[in-house]
């Protein structure tokens, strides 16, 4: 298919108006790949972000082994081991480290003796 201006400002103007892909495709008969294409040769186009079942982006276990070795003060490579752990265990080491630093450096904010 040849996109016009006509054409072309038409798929925009119902992509911006959350108007889906298929029914976009549908009403010019042509595949969603095309409109996929079309919209994002012009920048139009924004991929949906990818999210688990919590909803919420995903974080790599290599991201939560980086954070531990901040934490931590020490190389990743010392930590590359933990690339086999579950990735719920990172997260839990994560948060009791957050806790426990917490517990030894109290918020100077919070302090009301100033």
């Amino acid at each position: 298919m040849r996109y016009t201006k006509e054409i072309t400002d038409r798929i925009i103007e119902l992509y911006n108006t959350k108007v889906p892909i298929l029914t976009i495709a549908t009403e010019l008969d042509v595949p969603e790949r095309s409109i996929i294409a079309k919209l994002s040769s012009i920048g139009v186009y924004q991929k949906k972000a990818y999210v688990n079942k919590r909803g919420e982006t995903p974080v790599k276990k290599s991201e939560h082994i980086q954070e531990l070795a901040t934490k931590l003060d020490c190389a990743v490579e010392q930590l590359e081991s933990l690339e086999k752990v579950n990735k719920n265990v990172l997260v839990m080491l994560l948060k009791a480290l957050d806790k426990a630093s917490s517990a030894t450096n109290p918020d100077p904010k919070s302090d009301k003796s100033t």
